[in-house]
């Protein structure tokens, strides 16, 4: 019952923060044309802790889904960017001998500030993420695995991203990085081998407005 509380005050978190966007869409949608896309690409994801940078080797995964472009007043040159993606994160790493992986899937909602320079793109802002599913392993000091669910790691995470790109009309192509401000791990047992570990990542992405 407690987790069950705690996934839903997460998932209320998370719709709050995905309303802000597209709030301020429905506001500015008669006046400046909100324009509406798809995007899709590659990212490489890894885990980060701040107190314990060690040597650990990331994912390649994907990333992808909607985004609306909302521009901030008449011939401005500034446009808020509300996202729904899902994004695959995760890492592997080594403790003694033995190796341990981590495999997330997650639905982000990112929300950038977006400036348009002619062809440039320069955006930066926050997002949220619920964790939709995982999967892994992970061995102890001796090798021995030791089994994890869901329940196991924080169902939310909030961070920050920057980026970058091209737009050439519909035509967008942009990268971006971004960084977890929430430690993955939620018992125990996971906090004693990952520590405070959080994610991180790099996206490439290809975008198609309408």
């Amino acid at each position: 019952m407690k987790k069950t509380w705690k996934w839903v005050q997460s998932f209320l978190l998370t719709l709050c923060f995905a309303s802000l966007g597209f709030h301020a869409a429905q506001a500015q949608m008669i006046e400046d044309g909100v324009r509406f896309g798809l995007k899709l690409g590659i990212n490489g994801t890894n885990l980060y802790d701040d107190a314990k940078a060690e040597d650990r080797d990331g994912r390649i995964g994907f990333t992808g889904g909607v985004f609306a472009k909302i521009p901030l007043g008449q011939r401005s040159s500034f446009a808020l960017r509300p996202e729904l993606l899902i994004a695959t994160k995760g890492a592997s790493y080594q403790r003694d001998s033995f190796v341990s992986s981590l495999k997330f899937a997650y639905i982000e909602l990112p929300v950038s500030l977006e400036f348009n320079l002619s062809l440039l793109n320069i955006h930066g802002g926050l997002h949220a993420s619920l964790l939709a599913n995982s999967d892994g392993k992970f061995t102890d000091e001796q090798g021995n695995p030791i089994s994890f669910d869901k329940d196991d790691l924080q169902s939310l995470d909030f961070g920050w991203h920057l980026g970058a790109g091209l737009d050439l009309g519909n035509i967008g192509l942009h990268f971006r990085i971004s960084r977890g401000l929430t430690k993955i791990n939620d018992g125990q047992t996971i906090n004693q081998l990952v520590g405070n570990l959080k994610n991180s990542a790099w996206a490439l992405t290809f975008a198609y407005g309408f």
